[in-house]
């Protein structure tokens, strides 16, 4: 499980509000391996995934609010 988010990509999802390299890093473990890979998730969706993969409740509104924000991002550049 888990992908490799290249560079490009890496500094293209950093510019989302509130993205920084853990949820980059957490994006790569449940196999997001590009931006586009997120045009019109559910940022609740992905929130859960990444609670499955650490094991407990992890992500709070706020961790959820950023995931927004970048699939907001990943919208406006499809």
């Amino acid at each position: 499980m888990g992908g490799v988010i290249s560079e490009d990509e890496r500094k293209s999802m950093l510019r989302a509000h509130s993205i920084g390299p853990k949820m980059i890093r957490y994006l790569e473990d449940i196999g997001i391996e590009r931006l586009a890979d997120l045009e019109g998730a559910d940022p609740h969706q992905i929130a859960m995934r990444i609670d499955i993969l650490v094991g407990r409740k992890h992500m709070n509104s706020l961790g959820v609010a950023a995931l927004r924000n970048l699939i907001e991002l990943a919208n406006t550049k499809a």
